[in-house]
């Protein structure tokens, strides 16, 4: 999918945003007239997955039309913000998991009939960091359609690989110490300068991801009955494992980072060997760097403790208003969409995105997933243990005006790992 900021638009918690996404558990009568609006943010292949689904939808409901809106993503979120106190908006709209509860909580979103999926049906057939992100105090609002995923496996440039004898990188690596030592392999220091890294891990979605992943493969938990909490053995086992990589050499953090050869451009432009960065990034560079994508492949990151475990965010996926006067129709569609296995699946052949349905994880629908985007493959072994990044007022303040500074101006030198835990904890309960 397409980078996105994420923003997560706090101090409207009584403006939610709402999601469209149309189904309920009986289609509307043929001889009833509907028209559904839906609005979604601009990305071309989405938004084309889900004009295909709605023809087909129209083809087998003629009561029913159904037309869509595409914005920005900025123009997104300013329209949200005007449209929804107005009572104007689309009765469908296209939301990312993180936003979900804050908008909830303004009264905007319906919730999902139980007859089109109930709580417990949707914790069993979704993957659950997916479903997490969509369920507000036991009450599910809305249905994922995609996988979402920042952590798990790395983009591998098997062409450099090879130029320096590594033929097997594709197999993994058993250990941290195995992909240490083929990412400084990789790299290339002239002059004292990097202008290789081996493994770029230090962009503003990596250090979140690999920190609090890493906190969880250790045996431990930042989101407690005491709050937030990553000054504890584990976060702090986790923060010496990132300054060991840059200490080993893999990256430069003051030459690679968000502001300086940003992990996808580094990868593509071949400045890096390897780079952590979900699967999205490789359909997004294909149409400019093609022998780049030839050589590129996805492998598994090794799991650093005892728990196999990663944090993921809740995906793109489909909501309706609660002003709706079509909700039937309305969750009927998303029912439709995002909950039939079959139509599920050629909405991420569409979109090039991982599947939400666990049932489409595996099998024939897998299959054709793969077989569409190769680099999937490393990507489906994995999603089952996911964990939800868990819910936070405002996800996109803690990952990005907070965890990342704070990280990376501890892996740049600039601070101890015992003063960037005791500020990163304070900091973002401060947030809370």
């Amino acid at each position: 999918m397409q980078k996105q900021p994420f923003l997560l638009i706090t101090g409207l918690l009584a403006i939610s945003l709402v999601l469209s996404a149309c189904g309920g558990t009986t289609a509307p009568a043929e001889s009833e007239a509907v028209t559904l609006r839906v609005w979604t943010h601009q990305n071309d292949a989405f938004n084309d997955g889900l004009e295909t689904l709605a023809d087909s939808y129209m083809a087998d409901h003629p009561g029913v039309t159904i037309t869509f809106e595409t914005f920005d993503y900025d123009t997104y979120i300013q329209t949200l913000q005007t449209a929804l106190p107005a009572g104007t908006e689309a009765d469908i709209l296209q939301m990312f998991g993180s936003w979900v509860c804050s908008y909830a909580e303004g009264g905007n979103l319906a919730a999902v009939p139980d007859s089109v999926l109930s709580l417990s049906d949707a914790q069993e057939q979704v993957f659950e960091a997916q479903i997490a992100g969509y369920i507000c105090d036991e009450t599910l609002y809305g249905v994922p359609q995609e996988f979402n995923i920042e952590y798990g496996a790395t983009l591998v440039n098997t062409a450099i690989a090879e130029e320096v004898g590594l033929t097997d990188i594709t197999a993994g690596w058993e250990t941290w110490d195995d992909l240490t030592a083929d990412a400084v392999r990789m790299a290339v220091v002239q002059d004292g300068v990097m202008t290789r890294a081996g493994y770029h891990f230090t962009a503003s979605d990596a250090i979140p991801a690999t920190f609090y992943s890493l906190i969880l493969q250790f045996g431990g938990q930042y989101l407690t009955e005491d709050g937030f909490r990553v000054n504890t053995p584990e976060g702090k086992q986790a923060l010496e494992m990132m300054v060991s990589l840059v200490e080993a050499g893999v990256v430069d953090p003051v030459l690679y980072n968000d502001e300086s050869n940003w992990v996808g451009d580094s990868f593509f432009e071949e400045t890096s060997a390897m780079g952590l960065v979900g699967p999205w990034v490789v359909p997004e560079y294909a149409g400019d760097f093609p022998d780049v994508v030839e050589v590129t492949e996805y492998v598994a990151l090794p799991w650093a403790g005892s728990t196999q475990a990663f944090i993921a965010s809740s995906g793109w996926g489909l909501a309706v208003s609660s002003n709706s006067p079509a909700q039937e129709a309305a969750w009927d569609f998303v029912k439709y969409v995002a909950l039939d296995a079959n139509n599920a699946t050629q909405w991420n052949l569409a979109s090039g995105t991982l599947p939400a349905l666990k049932a489409n994880a595996s099998g024939a629908n897998a299959d054709s997933l793969v077989a569409e985007f190769p680099h999937f493959g490393p990507f489906l072994e994995i999603l089952e243990y996911a964990q939800h990044e868990g819910h936070f007022p405002d996800r996109d303040l803690v990952w990005y005006d907070i965890t990342y500074p704070r990280i990376i101006n501890c892996l740049q030198g600039n601070a101890t790992v015992d003063e960037t835990l005791e500020l990163l904890e304070r900091e973002v309960n401060e947030s809370f």
